[in-house]
């Protein structure tokens, strides 16, 4: 098949759709497939000719006019110019479009790929119309915009052949607002983990000065993450444990106001701030086992690819229940489930899995089971039926 992806979220911007987009189209590059992503323009200093780890079979057209999002580095929106876009889709000549995202890019696929005649395929993976999400993008947090911005979301998925929904809280989020549109439910989908050897994990965690228990976050530094519940979660576990650590991997427009928590609790010593890493070299030197448990306190999510991840190297869960992480985490199997924004619930979850290394043992052994499901060669047999049946309707 020839298959070209669009996205408005895609490196060097680095996030749960650009990690999904990267996964997928090398899964499908691998099975044969001719695959061709559509994604905004980075500034020139980003550019590059070929993305690190990136099959390079795999065809990259940036479209020529994107305008960067206000304090949130590297992401940077299209606009929809249409002929630049009908020109490369000639020299694909695509059996079938999948938009990731339903802005920009996304909307120059969805419309060129009716105009064109081919099926078109659509994932809805963030809730753009939450209200943490409308202050990040400054748009006023009003009852009439969250509905605009809903209507406009089903609107654009009801346009589409069939939707891809990574959790059952997505689905039932469209439905309720008048989704039409078939759904199946499918993963975002994690990469093959080669782990390097325990005795290194050891030495590079020692490097960043943790040599007792760790707790680890993985994702961007922003307000709709809920950082600051974590940190102050992480204030209590302190009170019991003097040597843990939170390690936080990421950046963002949140970055003062962490460090401005953190110094006016006392705990900057206690907390490693490693930064962005680019997600090859995130993965290829393991850093989520910098951790022994992954935390967010984020009620935002759909379906994070770094909590994906993190299970995948066996980490235990601890998050929220709010959108789609119920549906990745288990209470009590691989993980531990609080209230959204009750600080002191994260805490004692926290310090229930310091504590308790048999009950961390058996978490971290579902966990990796459980990731197995989510495994990249299972969500390329799925893709490719969606897609076959699409192009056959």
């Amino acid at each position: 098949m020839r298959i070209c992806l669009f996205t408005d979220s895609f490196l060097p911007y680095i996030s749960g759709v650009s990690s999904a987009v990267f996964n997928q189209a090398n899964e499908l590059a691998a099975r044969g497939h001719e695959v061709t992503i559509f994604h905004p323009r980075p500034k020139r200093e980003d550019r590059l000719d070929q993305v690190a780890g990136l099959n390079p079979e795999i065809k990259l057209f940036a479209l020529p006019l994107s305008v960067p999002t206000p304090n949130i580095p590297k992401l940077r929106f299209s606009v929809p110019l249409f002929l630049f876009t009908y020109r490369r889709l000639h020299i694909a000549s695509p059996d079938l479009i999948h938009v990731h995202t339903e802005f920009g890019c996304g909307l120059e696929g969805m419309l060129l790929g009716r105009w064109k005649r081919v099926p078109v395929i659509g994932t809805f993976h963030t809730f753009f119309a939450e209200p943490e999400y409308l202050k990040q993008f400054h748009i006023p947090n009003f009852a009439f915009t969250r509905k605009a911005m809903w209507k406009y979301s089903v609107t654009f998925f009801n346009r589409c052949s069939h939707i891809v929904s990574p959790s059952k809280s997505v689905r039932e989020n469209l439905v309720q607002r008048g989704l039409s549109t078939s759904t199946t439910l499918l993963s975002n989908g994690i990469e093959r983990i080669d782990f390097r050897p325990e005795a290194e994990i050891r030495e590079f965690r020692q490097s960043l000065g943790i040599d007792d228990f760790a707790f680890i976050y993985v994702g961007r530094i922003s307000p709709e993450k809920s950082l600051e519940i974590l940190i102050g979660a992480f204030a209590q576990v302190l009170r019991v444990n003097p040597k843990a650590k939170l390690v936080i991997v990421g950046a963002g427009p949140s970055d003062p106001d962490i460090d401005k928590q953190l110094a006016s609790l006392g705990i900057e010593n206690s907390v490693v701030r490693v930064g962005r890493i680019e997600r090859d070299i995130l993965m290829k030197e393991n850093y989520p086992l910098l951790g022994d448990v992954f935390v967010t306190a984020s009620k935002t999510e759909n379906q994070p690819v770094s909590l994906l991840e993190a299970m995948a190297f066996g980490l235990p869960m601890i998050g929220p229940r709010a959108k789609g992480i119920p549906e990745l985490v288990a209470h009590g199997e691989d993980g531990l489930i609080f209230d959204p924004d009750d600080e002191y619930a994260m805490a004692n979850a926290m310090v229930r899995l310091m504590k308790d290394d048999s009950l961390r043992s058996e978490m971290s052994a579902a966990a990796k089971r459980n990731a197995n499901e989510h495994r990249i060669d299972k969500v390329g047999d799925k893709l490719e039926s969606i897609y076959l049946e699409a192009i056959e309707e």
